[in-house]
């Protein structure tokens, strides 16, 4: 059948038609994947922000509390040791100290007073002084400031030449050449006690006399004081 000239052109329109809704849903569907798939978040600058808490630390210094037995001097600083004026220094020993006079220096005296070992009537005293005994007599001074009592073992030595039969005496005295307590008589053949009171001397003068001789060509011997301690 021959379609007329009219009717071909009614065709044409009609198959155009749906080329151009398949168009426009296509540009439909492009526009809607744009706008619902590539949106962005955006954060205002005014938005809430997080809270953030700080806590305060105190710290604490511990005052020492009056008593405690750490001493400090003026600039805070521990203090080691005792304070010379306190402890009274070489010539205030603390109550109840002892002191040889073998470890003390001869303030003045012969060259026969001598820090040894002495033996007499065959006992050894280690810590003693050795002193020469003569008619005229023979001494040693001490320091004594600060002690109250002196005390020692005496008698002749028994390595003394002219030992044998001779006799002396050993006297204490102070500064001013006063004797202090009682002499005591010293033989080779005994050992005799020497105590003597010598509170508030700063000095005090230790003479040794002899008083017989055993060997009359003789005038020397040596006597011992061991174990001569003050205290």
């Amino acid at each position: 059948m021959d379609l007329t000239k009219q009717e071909r052109r009614a065709r044409r329109r009609w198959g155009v038609i749906p080329k151009w809704f398949e168009l426009l849903a296509i540009c439909a569907a492009t526009i809607a994947a744009g706008f619902f798939g590539g949106r962005e978040t955006v954060v205002r600058a005014d938005d809430p922000k997080p809270e953030v808490t700080v806590t305060a630390t105190t710290t604490v210094t511990a005052t020492p509390e009056p008593g405690d037995s750490a001493d400090t001097d003026t600039d805070n600083e521990p203090r080691v040791g005792g304070d010379p004026e306190e402890s009274g220094g070489p010539e205030s020993p603390p109550p109840g100290s002892v002191v040889y006079l073998s470890d003390r220096d001869v303030i003045d005296g012969g060259s026969d007073a001598n820090a040894q070992p002495v033996t007499i009537r065959a006992k050894h005293f280690a810590k003693s002084v050795r002193l020469g005994c003569n008619g005229a007599g023979e001494s040693a001074v001490y320091s004594t400031s600060g002690y109250t009592r002196l005390e020692a073992k005496v008698g002749i030595l028994a390595d003394s030449h002219n030992a044998i039969g001779s006799v002396g005496s050993i006297q204490v005295a102070n500064a001013a050449g006063n004797p202090i307590g009682e002499e005591v008589v010293i033989r080779s053949s005994a050992i005799e006690d020497l105590s003597v009171d010598i509170s508030g001397q700063d000095q005090i003068r230790i003479t040794c006399v002899m008083t017989k001789s055993g060997d009359e060509s003789s005038s020397h011997f040596y006597s011992g004081l061991g174990n001569a301690a003050l205290s």
